[in-house]
């Protein structure tokens, strides 16, 4: 009963990760779920004794215009959203009981057969999410030196378009062309909006 990428490892050799999706005679299989219940479903997988796997990635989120504090948000979103992938973990464990789990819809088939992933596919997802989760905020973040930037409502230079210099988590340097001249700015990131 383990969630792949959820408990630190016994063994500093092997994460998680590689043991919950080590190659076994069990194939995994893709579960749909309810919207927004991606999470739900997988606890109610783990507690069923199903090795469950919900692949999540590192997404920078703008604060609300209203926020007090206007510090980009750092959240874990599902990377396939309402998609959970599963595996038995003994050989009398009926898969089929999965589509009465709390938060799944159904598994996912194609025609009459339910759909399975390779274990290289599973390993090659869970490698992508460990890289995106250590990513840097440069490396990740859409505000990048050159993005172009057009200025929204929440400051007195609404519609001007600029390029953005540097960024950071908080406060974003824009070049904007002001009476001919280039001028730098600074502003908040809920007073952007990317072109």
């Amino acid at each position: 009963m383990s969630q792949a990428n959820q408990s630190a490892p016994e063994n500093p050799s092997t994460t998680p990760a590689q043991e919950a999706c080590e190659p076994a005679a069990f194939p995994w299989y893709v579960a749909y779920t309810k919207p927004r219940q991606e999470e739900y479903a997988l606890s109610n997988l783990l507690q069923q004794d199903f090795n469950a796997y919900l692949p999540r990635y590192k997404k920078l989120k703008k604060p609300a215009k209203n926020a007090l504090n206007q510090e980009i948000l750092v959240i874990h979103e599902p990377m396939f959203p309402r998609y959970i992938f599963l595996q038995q973990t003994r050989k009398e464990q009926a898969i089929n009981k999965v589509q009465h789990t709390r938060g799944i819809v159904t598994l996912v088939r194609f025609g009459i057969e339910l759909a399975t992933m390779p274990y290289a596919l599973i390993a090659a997802i869970q490698e992508f999410e460990q890289y995106r989760n250590q990513a840097s905020f440069d490396e990740i973040s859409p505000l990048k030196p050159g993005t172009k930037v057009k200025l929204n409502h929440n400051t007195p230079l609404q519609g001007l378009e600029g390029l953005v210099q540097t960024a950071s988590s908080k406060r974003v340097i824009v070049l904007l062309e002001i009476l001919g001249r280039p001028k730098t700015i600074k502003l908040e990131l809920n007073q952007l909006d990317i072109i």
